[in-house]
């Protein structure tokens, strides 16, 4: 879990959240009087970054620009948007123009974006982090992360897969020459800390050993069923923040899958704490360790996944989450998995097996579990990344 030492909280004189305005309609979704806002955890780079951010893979539009204005004004400051996600501007402008209205500053906002696969020639690091500064429409970027080891062939910006007809085409830059284009822009002052996404321990490894500097996040897939322990253990060990793509395994109503999300074993945690199963595994994440960033649209479920630090899981039912069976990764970017910085296993997916979890009926120790943050009510419009 992370460590009570490492987390802060946030100073009530650094930000009047009196001030907080309405602009989605006539009804607040959200007190204005008090906000409540994640802790932080302090990055290697010593900056702080918030345990719980909002993730906006798949946002576009007014979408996106609603569900951001929503989340600043219900309290979240840690914010995820990437280069493919085609997003930036959407994001950039609802959070500029909330801090326009006095609702937030821009030091209260933590930031991530990422560098695309087609971006990883060094000639190109510095040009395309320029133009993502552009389109967010601010002068830093606090966490920029290499998106994925594996570089694509640079066509045009326009071109996120550059394609030879089914086949995604590559190029063999090394991410270590990318990385050091990266720490340029550190030096720079465009980008406070940089860092990874989908790397494996071997390639977190090897930055560290060529490198200046190390990665201060890791992000990654991880949710209940796929926990990655050994590489969020060997992060910690580093003093690298794992952070937490599709937190809840990409829940689907339909489908009826996970099965751990809409299982009995569920049901009784959800009636036992009176918070949905979106809030119960993202405490969880919390509480192992990880920063997740889930996504949502719905303004109820946007406060509802921020709504986590005031509850925590006991030992029992701690246990029995982590007692879910290892499933198989969700994203696996199998279009290039041949390549030489393929981050994952090259193997065939394994049998799917049912997952229902119960609830030990064994007496918990008195152990103390510091507070930690799920989040993310969409159920019905599950995030991806």
């Amino acid at each position: 879990m992370i460590s009570a030492r490492c987390l802060t909280t946030c100073d009530d004189d650094e930000e009047d959240n009196s001030r907080v305005a309405l602009i989605l309609g006539d009804k607040p979704v959200c007190g204005v009087k008090a906000l409540l806002m994640a802790p932080k955890i302090k990055l290697s780079s010593g900056y702080e970054m918030p345990v719980l951010g909002f993730g906006t893979y798949k946002m576009k539009g007014y979408q996106c620009l609603t569900a951001i204005h929503c989340a600043v004004e219900t309290g979240f400051r840690h914010f995820d948007t990437a280069f493919c996600y085609e997003n930036e501007k959407e994001v950039g402008e609802a959070i500029r123009t909330q801090i326009q209205m006095g609702n937030v500053s821009r030091e209260n906002i933590f930031l991530t974006t990422k560098l695309w696969n087609t971006h990883h020639d060094p000639r190109d690091v510095r040009r395309i982090c320029e133009k993502q500064l552009e389109a967010l429409g601010f002068d830093y970027i606090d966490l920029y992360l290499m998106h994925f080891p594996v570089g694509y062939k640079h066509m045009c910006d326009e071109i996120l897969q550059p394609m030879d007809g089914n086949k995604v085409q590559t190029s063999d830059v090394d991410y270590i020459d990318t990385w050091h284009a990266m720490e340029e822009l550190v030096k720079l002052g465009m980008v406070r800390s940089i860092g990874v996404s989908n790397f494996n321990m071997e390639q977190v490894q090897r930055i560290i050993q060529c490198s200046s500097s190390k990665p201060v996040v890791n992000q990654v897939e991880i949710w209940p069923g796929f926990m990655q322990k050994d590489l969020v253990d060997y992060c910690r060990y580093n003093g690298i923040v794992v952070t937490a793509y599709a937190p809840l395994g990409q829940p689907d109503r339909e489908m009826h899958s996970p099965i751990y999300f809409f299982s009995e074993g569920m049901r009784r945690l959800v009636k036992k704490y009176k918070r949905t199963a979106a809030q119960i595994v993202l405490r969880y994440l919390v509480d192992y360790g990880v920063v997740p960033i889930p996504k949502a649209g719905n303004p109820l479920h946007i406060k509802q996944n921020l709504n986590i630090f005031d509850f925590q899981l006991n030992e029992v039912d701690t246990r029995a989450l982590r007692g879910i069976k290892p499933k198989d990764r969700l994203v696996k970017f199998d279009e290039v998995k041949d390549h030489t910085f393929y981050p994952f296993e090259r193997e065939e997916e394994r049998e799917q097996q049912p997952e229902e979890f119960e609830q030990e009926e064994i007496p918990p120790k008195r152990v103390t579990i510091p507070p930690a943050e799920p989040a993310e009510g969409e159920e019905a419009e599950p995030p991806v990344e």
